[in-house]
């Protein structure tokens, strides 16, 4: 499959504390890359750095436009900002940092819509009404402000506002953090249908193993910074390498 983006060395420091220590990795059209490891891994900055929403001390990040693959760090602010909603999209672990809770659940779609520039009123009312279904959240909650959505229906809408532009790759940061164990099992149906069904490309952060062996083609492990492991997601999992993989697979396994 074709590369969507490539990260070359990267490091990142916060204070003199390190981040990332010379991650490289790729992702390919139509693949979800999971990113695990426990907290301090450095998985969250990796995930922000190759989302341009973090800028590396070294290295570089590419990404394919058209035939070409493109240094991010070559784009102006308003081209890293017009790919970040038009191309890409960003799924956070808490929706009510994403979502306007002032703004109906419509508005909130329709605002990544007008966003690009579409302005005719009912045709954003219509494919808002088309996305609230594919995340099976009844149309005629549109005009609700969010406010009034449990946790589970906020992160629908949240995904339901990334998806509305079609982008090629999605950035996901824990998207069933915080919710209850049921909720979280229907998130992760529907994440798992909606990328298949539109075929997408996604990175995804999780501590979760269970969670990467359920939505991930292939994954990495990070631990201090650094990448210790990395492969196709049952490889991986069912046969570690490494000591700091074989412990996480462990932690897992029913007593």
């Amino acid at each position: 499959m074709t590369t969507l983006l490539e990260a070359l060395s990267l490091h990142h420091r916060f204070g003199t504390m390190p981040a990332l220590s010379d991650v490289s990795l790729k992702v390919r059209h139509h693949e979800i890359l999971a990113i695990v490891g426990e907290s301090g891994s450095g998985k969250t900055t990796l995930l922000n750095v190759l989302s341009g929403r973090l800028i590396a001390d070294q290295g570089a990040v590419f990404w394919r436009d058209g035939d070409n693959l493109r240094n991010l760090a070559d784009l102006s602010e308003f081209e890293l900002h017009r790919l970040q909603r038009t191309h890409w999209g960003f799924i956070d672990q808490n929706p009510r940092m994403a979502l306007r809770m002032n703004i109906s659940a419509g508005g909130n779609i329709g605002e990544r819509l007008m966003a690009n520039g579409t302005r005719h009123y009912e045709y954003i009312r219509e494919t808002a009404a088309h996305w609230l279904r594919q995340v099976e959240i009844d149309p005629q909650r549109m005009d609700d402000l969010p406010l009034s959505f449990s946790g589970g229906m906020l992160q629908r809408l949240q995904i339901a506002r990334t998806l509305v532009t079609e982008p090629q790759l999605v950035f996901m940061d824990e998207p069933t953090g915080g919710l209850d164990v049921s909720v979280q099992a229907r998130i992760l149906d529907l994440i798992r249908s909606l990328v298949r069904r539109f075929g997408l490309a996604a990175i995804l952060v999780t501590h979760d193993i269970g969670v990467a062996r359920l939505l991930a083609d292939r994954l990495i492990v990070m631990r201090h910074g650094h990448i210790v492991e990395s492969g196709l997601t049952d490889q991986v999992l069912d046969d570690p390498h490494h000591a700091y993989t074989q412990l996480l697979v462990s932690s897992v396994l029913p007593t």
